[in-house]
Formats: structure tokens, C-alpha cells, sequence
């Protein structure tokens, strides 16, 4: 049993080593490359303490979500039992991961083949290689169907097997959108036979990155979102300002025009002259208008009153 446990943890180190020294190796996921694709300082200690940073650094996958998929296998000698899963996995949190698969398996303890739901919850390090623990549930279901020799009949039998299992394992991430995964997990049944029994796994999860994360209302986004999402906002509120005063601006220096007819090009002059009354000195056309009497001195030794509105003449007397 032991020697089974070095062996696999000897393959999976042995797989993990080539390029875990790489700096730069979480490039090609942007979260990771918007990070650290500054150039480095010229100072020396500096430089080297931020490359040993980037060596380590996997906090780039939070709420990032991948494609699963692996197998797994018992010890052969206490429960023979092996299977596949295929599924999703996400980080809720650098250091946080779920699991969800579609999951066969082949169980002899159990003498059947089951089919079902496999989920886990891992709490790892937010680093390149990631100890995790954790724990998960499956459940699966198994359908026969036997044809009896003697009556020729068809029956159908259905079998449950559900199982819960502590997890251990390690995660080494191969660049910044690729995990590779294996676990130790024991896993105690509802058979009647061999219920409990050690299933090895290993797995690739592929596919992470910011491509696809959604930003609707109610869901998490990045702070860099959230900043950028705040800059537009502000951005449009004060162009709308703008257009905003503009306008009533024009508005008000087309009324303005408006007001000045004699500037409108659509308003034709108006040839009216308008006169205030008032009164003149007689004039040599006023001789040849017969009909302007009240502009004519009055008759000697008479007195005339004008007419309403004018100023009274009134001819002195002569005694």
C-alpha cells in the first residue's frame, strides 16, 4: 500500500518538474500577463524577489472556470473498481475549487456498473503546485436488464450506489491555463460488499481564463472591471452634460435671432411708416391743402376754438 502511494506521488512530481522554474510561465492567460509584463527593475534584488513571486503565484484563476476530465482506479487487490468523469471546474477563489462531472464507474465490490454525479470541493495553496484537501459525494445508478433461459422473460433490476470520500491530492498548474491533478480519495459506499476502499485519480483541467467570465448584474467581477465600468459611466454622464449645455445654449441664441426681425432672412420689410402726432410749423404746402383749415391762422376779429386735443387759440381783444 505504501509503496503504491511513493510510486504515484514519484510520477506526478516526475511529470510536474519539467518548467516549473519558468517566471513566465502563466503568460498566456491575460489576467496573469496584465500582472507581471512590466520589465523588471534594474535593481537586482528587486528582480530576482518578484521573478521568485511569479514562480509561485496562481492567484490569476479566481472565478476562472476549465473543462475536467480523468480517471481513477482502486486498489485491484481489496475492491477492483475503475472509472472516467468528465465535467467543469471552477475557482470561486484563488484558493478555493468545485468540481462537477459526469462520472461511470465499474465497481466489482459492487458487482455492477454505475453511472452518475461526482462532485468535490478542494481547498488548495493559490500557488503553482497546490497542495489541496477536500471532500465529495457521488452518486450513480445502475440499470440491468436479465432474460430468463427457462420462460424467455425480461427483467429489469435497478441498483443505487452512493459513496462520500475524503480527498487529498496535489494540483500543478503546466502554464497559466492547464492544471493537472491527481488524488488520493477513500471511499465509503452503500454496497453490502466492500464498502470502503482507496480510488486513485488523475486528471487535466483546461481551458481557464477570462474569456467567456461573465459581468451581468449580481455576479463577481474584477476589480479592473469595476473601475473601467466606472470610468465610462462618468465618461458618458459628462458628455451628456455637455451636449446638455450646448443645447441650451443654441436654443437660446436661436430665440434670440429670433427676436430681431429686421436680421430674420425669412421676414420681409415691412414699408410702413409709422407717425406720431404732433404739432408742426405752417409750411408753404400747407397753402396749397385747402383741406387743412386748422392750420390756417384764424379770420381777423373772429375766435375759433380747435378741435378737441389741440391748444386753444384765442384772439386778443381790441378795446
Amino acid at each position: 500500500m505504501q509503496g503504491c502511494h511513493l510510486l504515484f506521488w514519484i510520477g506526478l512530481l516526475a511529470v510536474a518538474a519539467p518548467g516549473c522554474f519558468s517566471s513566465k510561465w502563466a503568460m498566456d492567460h491575460e489576467d496573469y500577463r496584465n500582472k507581471y509584463e512590466r520589465p523588471y527593475s534594474d535593481n537586482d534584488g528587486k528582480k530576482w524577489n518578484r521573478m521568485a513571486r511569479q514562480m509561485v503565484d496562481a492567484r490569476h484563476v479566481a472565478n476562472d472556470s476549465g473543462f475536467y476530465i480523468g480517471g481513477a482506479g482502486s486498489n485491484f487487490r481489496q475492491n477492483p473498481a475503475g472509472g472516467a468523469e468528465v465535467g467543469v471546474t471552477n475557482y470561486t477563489r484563488p484558493w478555493l475549487s468545485t468540481k462537477l462531472a459526469l462520472a461511470g464507474q465499474v465497481n466489482s465490490g459492487a458487482a455492477d456498473a454505475f453511472v452518475g454525479v461526482n462532485t468535490a470541493v478542494h481547498v488548495s495553496t493559490p500557488t503553482r503546485v497546490a497542495p489541496f484537501i477536500g471532500a465529495g459525494l457521488f452518486g450513480g445508478v445502475d440499470v440491468a436488464t436479465a432474460i430468463d433461459s427457462l420462460t424467455n422473460e425480461e427483467t429489469t433490476s435497478t441498483k443505487f450506489l452512493g459513496a462520500v470520500y475524503p480527498e487529498a491530492g496535489v494540483h500543478v498548474w503546466l502554464n497559466g491555463r492547464t492544471r493537472l491533478s491527481a488524488s488520493a480519495s477513500y471511499w465509503m459506499t452503500t454496497s453490502n460488499h466492500d464498502r470502503e476502499f482507496w480510488y486513485y485519480g488523475l486528471g487535466l483541467t483546461f481551458g481557464f481564463g477570462p474569456e467567456g467570465r461573465s459581468t451581468e448584474s449580481g455576479e463577481l467581477i474584477r476589480e479592473n472591471e469595476f473601475v473601467n465600468r466606472l470610468l465610462d459611466e462618468r465618461e458618458q454622464r459628462e458628455t451628456s452634460a455637455i451636449s446638455l449645455t450646448s443645447g441650451l445654449v443654441d436654443g437660446a441664441n436661436d430665440k434670440h435671432e429670433q427676436s430681431r426681425p429686421d436680421e430674420e432672412p425669412d421676414q420681409e420689410p415691412s414699408n410702413e411708416v409709422l407717425e406720431t402726432e404732433g404739432f408742426r410749423s405752417p409750411s408753404t404746402f400747407d397753402d396749397i391743402s385747402p383741406n387743412s383749415p386748422l392750420l390756417l391762422p384764424p379770420p381777423p376779429n373772429s375766435r375759433a376754438l380747435p378741435p378737441q386735443g389741440l391748444p386753444v387759440y384765442v384772439e386778443p381783444p381790441n378795446d
